[in-house]
């Protein structure tokens, strides 16, 4: 892939998971920031209303060889911020939910993230210079019932950016963790789980109240906000939290045993 920008003082924005929801608007604002902007999605050719002035490039994160030719397409192109979004979702019973189910979502949403990072990282350290900004998810710290895979990933991609933003600190690349809570998307939990078993009822309200709780959701753009935030400022915090009451239930964290935590969820969906 040639070089997108032959300004040096133009930096270049990789954004996985552009096509729609969080990581389109977070692409839209960087676009407005002057940012030279690279969005994946695995099919590129499928894409509505692509962003003016954006490139497109495939990439499937359960693919190790996707990664790969990604990075080989990118080898000569100067990565300032990476953006890893991209992510996918389950729902169902620990019990319904299949091994291989687990595996394929840690795929996309942790090991791709990991190795794309991998790719990433050297020319920032050689350069000493650039930042990464992980979209975890406010269940990678109040973990919700029948959504055990999906909390699993976000846990794994807490403690993931956290150890290498202080990896990164003596290389001046900045990492940093955004975490979003009820942020209207256009993700779909793949559904595991069959009729009329002891876990159905349960299930049906969480799926409900979720259904419920996005048509109320705010803006990707909280999301986009955050991340041009975390970007722009000099001095960020390890992780922030966006969307809803996000802010408030990080607050009452640090006061709630885990047991009234535990409490409150089970409540909050009617279990």
């Amino acid at each position: 892939m040639e070089r997108h920008n032959d300004n040096p003082l133009m930096k270049t924005a990789l954004i996985t998971g552009m096509s729609r929801g969080i990581g389109k608007s977070i692409g839209e604002a960087l676009l407005k920031k002057g940012y030279t902007v690279i969005g994946t999605c695995r099919n590129p050719e499928t894409v509505k209303d692509k962003l003016d002035g954006a490139s497109y490039v495939a990439l499937d994160l359960a693919n190790e060889e996707s990664i790969d030719v990604l990075a080989e397409q990118l080898k000569d192109t100067k990565i300032d911020v990476l953006v890893n979004n991209a992510g996918q979702s389950q729902m169902g019973s620990v019990e319904d939910t299949p091994l291989e189910k687990y595996r394929y979502l840690f795929e996309v949403n942790f090991f791709g993230l990991l190795k794309l990072t991998q790719k990433i990282l050297p020319q920032m350290r050689e350069r000493k210079e650039g930042v990464i900004i992980n979209i975890g998810s406010l269940t990678g710290r109040f973990p919700l019932p029948y959504y055990s895979s999906y909390c699993a990933t976000k846990f794994a991609l807490s403690g993931f950016t956290q150890s290498l933003r202080s990896e990164m600190k003596d290389f001046n690349v900045k990492v940093v963790l955004i975490e979003p809570n009820d942020i209207a998307t256009t993700i779909e939990p793949e559904m595991f789980g069959k009729d009329g078993t002891e876990y159905s009822p349960y299930l049906g309200k969480i799926r409900e109240k979720v259904r419920s709780n996005m048509g109320k959701s705010e803006s990707p753009t909280v999301i986009s906000d955050a991340v041009v935030h975390a970007i722009e400022s000099n001095s960020t915090k390890p992780v922030y939290v966006a969307g809803g009451n996000a802010k408030m239930l990080k607050f009452l964290q640090r006061l709630m045993p885990s047991r009234l935590a535990e409490k409150i969820i089970r409540n909050s969906y009617d279990l």
